[in-house]
Order: C-alpha cells, then structure tokens, then sequence
C-alpha cells in the first residue's frame, strides 16, 4: 500500500557540498529497508518528481529520513529547501531487502555513494542480523562526522569497511575490491553506481553467492503505470520502479 502526501519538511542537514539529509514527517503506511519515495517539492522547475531510497524510518516518533547526493537540478532544488516547505511524498514504494535475507546467515552490505542509504536503513531494520558493511566513495571524507552523518546507521553493522577512490581518509580503491572472500557470506546485497554493481555482479556470481542489487531507472511515475523504468532481464522486460528496484543480480545485465 502506498499514499501521496503534502508533507513539511522538518529538517534540511548539510552535510558536505554534495551530501544532505531531509527529514520529514511521516504519518502513512509502514516502510521498509529498500523502498523509496517520489519526491516533488510544490514549487519545482522540473516537471518530474525523484525517486530517492529511504535511509532512516522511525516507526516511534513516525519520521522518514532521505540521504540524497545532489546530481541534477531536482536534488538542487530539495538541497536548498527549508523547514516548512511542502513536498508531495508518494510512497513506500517497491520491494524490501528483508525478503531475500535467509532466515539466520550472514550477509555483506554494499553501498556506493548514497546507495548505502537504503542499506543503512535495514540494519537498523534488522538489528540481530550479522552484517558486514562496505561502503565506497569517490572521495574520503575529511571530517570524521561527515562520514558518520553518510553512513548512519551502517555503524551499527557487525563489521564496518569504508573505502574511497582518492585513498583519502579510507581503504584506498574501489569498495568491492575489499570483499576478499564472497562465500564468507550466505547473500551479499548492493546498491550503487552501475559500475560497482557491475563488478559485484561478476565477483558473486564467480563465487556463486547469492546477490541482489536495488536498481536505477527513469522513474516517472513510481507506480509501473508509465513504463518509463522499464529494463531488460532474464526474465523479460521488468519495471524497476513496480517490479523491483531490487532483483536478482542474474537477473540483470549491464552494458560495459
């Protein structure tokens, strides 16, 4: 079940000149580690609202937190929103990664950029499971707090490794280099730019480990209705948005 609403933003947190983190409100359905929103402030100059990942839900104080790394003119535009603007949320929308974690097992976690968010999201979701997190950036943070702030709660994963591309502040390289040994894990889990989730395609699928990616796609609607995110698999032609976003990853191919 999903619903759309006009919600204030309650808080808008800069982190770095790339990253923030909004905050809303959130009186709707339950969410789910993995699903995501269409985002659409009131005012906008684009015409379509962005589907960005959950990265915090707190059923208590029934909040819904967003990590958004600013890449066009929409994610500008909900970086310089402040506390009372309206923003129309339609969601939860999409599948969760609780239905492909095995019962008791250990799992690998792999974000790239703001693909940990979603990730973040279920260990908290999922506080007795065993995780091991790995989180990649292009570049290291500086500050400490920064990195804290990005990751949230991947913190709190069993084991936690964080690399960047720069080499600074971090493992130097890209993140799925470090997962060394892939059958240490009963399913490794991912979400980030394609050419990560390329490479941790091509590492499980060697090892023959389980793995599943949450996808991109030119959501439009979020609903599957306007066949906009529309993919190819192996399984035919599949909306990312109402079908997924996260398949298997020998499901889904990507072109290099």
């Amino acid at each position: 079940m999903n619903i759309s609403v006009l919600c204030e933003l309650q808080k808008n947190t800069n982190i770095t000149d790339d990253y923030f983190i909004i905050e809303f409100g959130w009186q709707g359905p339950s969410v789910k580690a993995g699903q995501f929103f269409m985002l659409k402030p009131v005012f906008s100059s684009v015409f379509l609202a962005r589907p960005i990942s959950v990265f915090e839900y707190n059923p208590q104080n029934k909040t819904v937190k967003f990590l958004i790394c600013i890449k066009g003119k929409g994610t500008e535009e909900l970086s310089i929103l402040r506390p009372g603007d309206k923003v129309q949320l339609t969601g939860p929308l999409g599948n969760y990664w609780a239905d492909f974690l095995p019962e008791n097992g250990k799992a690998a976690l792999v974000g790239g950029s703001a693909g940990v968010a979603p990730l973040a999201a279920l260990v908290a979701e999922k506080p007795n499971y065993y995780f091991h997190f790995f989180a990649g950036f292009k570049k290291g943070f500086k500050e400490k707090e920064h990195e804290n702030a990005i990751v949230g709660s991947a913190l709190k994963a069993n084991k936690f490794t964080i690399s960047a591309e720069d080499g600074g502040n971090a493992l130097n390289g890209r993140i799925v280099d470090f997962i060394f040994s892939p059958t240490d894990f009963d399913v490794i889990l991912g979400c980030g730019p394609m050419p990560m989730m390329s490479a941790l395609k091509k590492k499980c699928e060697a090892h023959d480990v389980p793995c599943f990616l949450s996808m991109e796609g030119r959501f439009a609607c979020g609903t599957g209705v306007c066949l906009g995110c529309t993919i190819s698999t192996a399984s035919g032609n599949r909306r990312v948005c109402k079908d997924g976003p996260i398949f298997s990853s020998r499901e889904v191919s990507f072109n290099e």
